[in-house]
């Protein structure tokens, strides 16, 4: 024999041994248990009415399938500012206050008189306007005017 086929024979003689002895000696692995799932409690498959409220708003915020999403809530708008003086006028000998009512112009008035939201105008002097708000709030402007006589 060739050295080369005496190595290959050695090699696959200790090969064919241990694989018998490992068939014969070796201990087989224990047969494989089915895993049992675990008991489940059958239901119908609707959820509370609850999960449906909310699955809703879910849908409505998502807009599947291309549909426009739905419009978002508006809050309310802000209340109209208070009334604002901005000016005084004369008649006569009596001055008048002027103010700025969103909404509706210009009001004049003089002094015990209503503002529109509710407060009232407690004095009218050649500059000042003394005015409580409609939460009774005392309030006060100078105003700076120049009157010119005989108009």
């Amino acid at each position: 024999m060739k050295p080369h086929l005496r190595i290959a024979a050695v090699i696959l003689l200790a090969l064919l041994a241990g694989g018998l002895a490992n068939y014969w000696l070796g201990a087989s692995p224990a047969a494989v248990q089915p895993v049992r799932q675990p008991q489940q409690a059958w239901g119908e498959g609707w959820g509370s009415e609850d999960d449906l409220l909310a699955a809703g708003n879910v849908w409505q915020e998502r807009a599947p399938w291309g549909a426009a999403p739905a419009a978002p809530v508006e809050a309310a708008p802000p209340p109209p500012p208070p009334p604002t003086p901005v000016g005084v006028s004369r008649d006569g000998r009596n001055y008048q206050a002027i103010f700025q009512v969103n909404g509706s112009g210009v009001v004049r008035l003089g002094a015990g008189d209503r503002l529109p939201d509710g407060g009232q105008v407690v004095q009218v002097s050649g500059r000042r306007i003394v005015w409580l708000d409609a939460e009774g709030k005392r309030q006060q402007r100078e105003i700076f005017n120049d009157f010119q006589d005989g108009q």
